[in-house]
């Protein structure tokens, strides 16, 4: 090969290199992006319950699951936990029964978010925790104060919704509280001291980011609310439909007994003066 040749030669092997280089940066850069996007979505809707290396919270600690679970199963758990639930799948199922019946809610994310978040979990190391080694401490609370708050009976300071307008606390009220969401009488229990606290500071599920997303409870409501469900955490949940059909039941027959004894008492009145009309008008023929 004449000196043209080897030229041309190492001309093409360069170009070869530096394209292999740049190729490698912009994955290393997506790589890098979709780590950083992961760690962002995992802050915002799973450090409330998630932990990585920073031990369990309402839900395990993920540390090393991305090692340990099927990367198909975790795909499809992250995206849709309710229908692998409803769908009878058995590791969600025994996640559910482990965690005390506390059902991972579906968060919405799309394909590419749940890329990000895996992508972001099997980066993470031992030393580099994404969320906090301990649950958030709430303040000492009133058991009292946080029972007001769960009925409405005290409002929430940054405007929230009661409690009650969605879930019931055996024993709170006469007729108990909402059915839109789960009864709340043993979610000490379910929680746990640990978990329970980071729900409250960050409300994460679905149906509640909505009204308390802008509206998030003040340090000491969650403290006051968190007493509350220690102080009824020995209750047993009640059924309150039986009472509410009695109390409609009673309703509806007054509603239509009582009008028909008011009117017999207004005709037995017309009646009697009726009768001592005609006894005076025949009193005076005679």
């Amino acid at each position: 090969m004449d000196r043209a040749g080897h030229a041309l030669f190492f001309a093409i092997a360069m170009e070869v290199v530096v394209l292999c280089a740049v190729i490698c940066s912009l994955s290393a850069l997506g790589e890098a992006a979709s780590t950083d996007e992961g760690q962002t979505i995992f802050r915002a809707k799973c450090a409330s319950c998630h932990t990585v290396g920073g031990g369990r919270l309402v839900g395990p600690d993920l540390k090393g699951v991305t090692a340990t679970r099927d990367r198909d199963w975790l795909e499809k758990f992250i995206a849709t936990p309710d229908k692998m639930i409803e769908g009878g799948d058995p590791v969600a199922k025994s996640l559910l029964k482990e965690y005390g019946g506390v059902a991972m809610p579906n968060l919405g994310l799309s394909s590419s978010q749940v890329e990000a978040v895996l992508a972001f979990l099997a980066q993470s190391t031992p030393g580099k925790a994404a969320a906090p080694a301990t649950a958030p401490v709430v303040a000492p609370g009133d058991s009292h104060r946080g029972a007001r708050l769960f009925t409405g009976a005290v409002s929430f300071q940054r405007g929230g919704a009661p409690c009650s307008a969605c879930h019931t606390v055996s024993g709170v009220a006469p007729l108990g509280g909402g059915s839109l969401g789960p009864d709340l009488t043993g979610i000490y229990a379910r929680l746990g001291a640990a978990g329970l606290p980071s729900v409250l500071a960050t409300l994460p599920f679905p149906t509640m980011q909505p009204i308390y997303r802008t509206r998030p409870l003040a340090p000491q409501e969650q403290g006051d609310l968190a007493a509350f469900f220690s102080a009824t955490a020995g209750r047993t949940p009640r059924n309150s439909a039986p009472r509410i059909i009695g109390l409609a039941a009673a309703g509806f027959l007054l509603l239509f007994v009582m009008p028909g004894v008011i009117w017999r008492r207004r005709l037995g009145s017309v009646r009697r003066a009726l009768v001592e009309e005609m006894l005076r008008k025949g009193g005076a023929g005679e």
